[in-house]
């Protein structure tokens, strides 16, 4: 892999009570790195408030890297003049879908149970969405509406899938609507798009964990580094790849993953973790040398790897997946689990634990089904005939 990195990783967040302040968006200007910061607040009715900072000095809400004091004064300065609301007023008035989106973007601001990276998702395809349908009635939106948009977008070349997405999320943006009664009570229209198959192929095949070991085989240096700790801590490509030396505690091999649904500890085997405590110099800088936009270079090189191997091809998810149902399978508590890969228990078992017939037969023969005698023998008719009193 290349060994050039296009940005620092995202600063840490800061606790300043009684606000948590978390880096939001990443800028480079001429060279300079520059974020944007948020304060979420939850005041005592329970109610989020998300508001980003703004500089002091400049009154810019654009913050150096490495300037933790002056977001630290931007907060003070917040809680000295009172933290504002997030969101608009209720009487705010939504005639058009551009009213509509715009409630719907600060309510997804406001919230603390999704990541930077999935807010900056739906805001870029609520941009998308409205740059086209803005001045569109709510009472005008139909099929026929829909049509145009999806035509429109393939026009500009954009991918079938992202589109499709969009108009995933402008179901779920009419579903939050609904709710609120912002829109008519009458189902969202159903428009379809069309993807190639032999183009856009997404692989949710979960590898056995000889096939991991073969492809492991198949690389070396920073590639197979990579893929062993994917395969071995069952998170997500991203949480792997933004890894730095301070989230590695070289005394006890702790590996702190920091995704969607917060942070949380993996005590790294022994084995593993020799591997990169010679790295965990408690700095900021990353803790694997990968090359820009490495998400997709991962996958890239895994791929190649399963070709070299033999092995059906398997993405970094079906590693994650791989990872719940060994645990699962060993007796892993659940709870236990899905701590170690940061989901919910009900995700987990819906999304992630894979079911196969030899978990099936293995669990008939441990239930002991259809056992029933004192010797663990089936007890065999015919029955003798009830006779009646």
């Amino acid at each position: 892999m290349a060994t050039t990195q296009k940005h620092p990783p995202r600063p840490k967040p800061i606790e300043h009570a009684p606000l948590r302040l978390t880096a939001h968006k990443c800028r480079d200007r001429e060279g300079q790195v520059q974020w944007t910061w948020r304060a979420r607040l939850t005041g005592e009715d329970g109610k989020r408030k998300n508001v980003t900072l703004k500089h002091a000095e400049t009154g810019s809400r654009w913050f150096g890297p490495k300037e933790k004091v002056a977001v630290r004064a931007a907060a003070a300065a917040l809680l000295a003049d009172g933290l504002p609301s997030s969101s608009r007023s209720e009487s705010w008035e939504v005639r058009t879908l551009g009213d509509l989106l715009d409630l719907w973007v600060d309510h997804q601001r406001s919230r603390s149970d999704i990541s930077p990276k999935t807010f900056d998702h739906y805001d870029l395809c609520a941009r998308h969405l409205v740059g086209k349908l803005r001045d569109v009635l709510i009472d005008r939106v139909d099929g026929g509406t829909l049509e145009g948009y999806r035509e429109a977008r393939l026009r500009e070349k954009a991918s079938p899938r992202l589109v499709l997405q969009e108009l995933k999320i402008l179901a779920q943006l009419w579903r939050w609507g609904r709710q609120r009664d912002y829109v008519p009570l009458r189902d969202f229209p159903c428009v379809r798009v069309n993807i190639d198959p032999t183009k856009f192929v997404i692989e949710h095949r979960t590898p056995s964990v000889d096939e991991v070991a073969k492809v492991l085989g198949a690389l070396d240096g920073e590639s197979r580094l990579v893929v062993l700790l994917l395969a071995t801590t069952g998170a997500r490509v991203s949480e792997v790849c933004s890894l730095r030396r301070c989230d590695l505690d070289p005394r006890n091999g702790r590996l702190t993953l920091d995704g969607k649904t917060g942070t949380r500890l993996f005590p790294l085997p022994g084995h593993v973790a020799a591997k990169v405590l010679g790295r965990a110099d408690g700095s900021e800088a990353l803790l694997l040398d990968l090359p820009p936009h490495a998400d997709q270079c991962v996958r890239s090189t895994l791929n190649r790897a399963c070709k070299r191997a033999g092995v059906p091809r398997f993405t970094p998810h079906g590693l994650r997946r791989m990872v719940v149902d060994t645990m699962v399978r060993s007796g892993v508590e659940v709870a236990t689990a899905a701590k170690l890969t940061g989901h919910s228990v009900e995700v987990m078992l819906r999304l992630y634990r894979q079911v196969s017939d030899e978990d099936r037969v293995l669990a008939v023969a441990a239930a002991k089904l259809g056992h029933f005698g004192q010797g663990g023998d089936v007890l065999q008719g015919p029955w003798p005939a009830k006779t009646g009193t």
